[in-house]
C-alpha cells in the first residue's frame, strides 16, 4: 500500500505549519507587549515615585514658610503686646497725677457752697456798714 500525498493532506501540513507560524508571531507580539507594559509600568513608577518627592519637597516648602510666617507674625504680636502694656501702664500713671492732683487742683460741691455762703455773709456785712456809714453822713450833714 502506497500512500498517496493528496492535495489535502499537503493543505492540513500547510495549514499546520501556517498556524504554528501565526502563533509563533503572536507569542512573540504578545511578549513585546509584556515587556513594553513592564516599561511603562516601571516609567509610571519613576514618575510617581518622582512625583510624590516632589510634592513632599513643595509640602516641605510650604511648611517652612508658613512657620516662618507664623514667627513674623508672634514677633509682631509680641511687640504690639509690649507697646500696649508700656501704654496701659503710661495711662495708668497719668491717672494716678489726675487723682493726685484733685485735691489742690478741683473743689468739692459742698466745699464750694460752704465757700460762697461764708463770701456771702462777709457781703452782707460789708453792705450793713456802708449803709451805716451813709446814714451817718447823712446826719453829719
Amino acid at each position: 500500500m502506497d500512500y498517496v500525498i493528496t492535495f489535502s493532506d499537503v493543505m492540513a501540513g500547510l495549514m499546520s505549519i501556517g498556524l504554528g507560524v501565526i502563533t509563533f508571531f503572536v507569542k512573540k507580539w504578545f511578549d513585546k507587549m509584556e515587556k513594553k507594559d513592564d516599561v511603562l509600568q516601571s516609567a509610571i513608577e519613576n514618575t510617581t515615585s518622582t512625583l510624590n518627592k516632589k510634592i513632599e519637597q513643595g509640602n516641605k516648602e510650604i511648611q517652612e514658610k508658613i512657620q516662618k510666617n507664623d514667627e513674623k507674625v508672634n514677633e509682631r504680636i509680641d511687640k504690639l503686646e509690649e507697646k500696649t502694656g508700656s501704654d496701659i501702664q503710661n495711662i495708668r500713671q497719668e491717672i494716678n497725677d489726675i487723682k493726685g492732683d484733685f485735691a489742690t487742683t478741683f473743689v468739692l460741691r459742698e466745699d464750694f457752697f460752704r465757700s460762697m455762703n461764708g463770701v456771702e455773709d462777709r457781703m452782707k456785712i460789708i453792705d450793713n456798714k456802708l449803709d451805716k456809714l451813709l446814714l451817718m453822713g447823712k446826719e453829719n450833714k
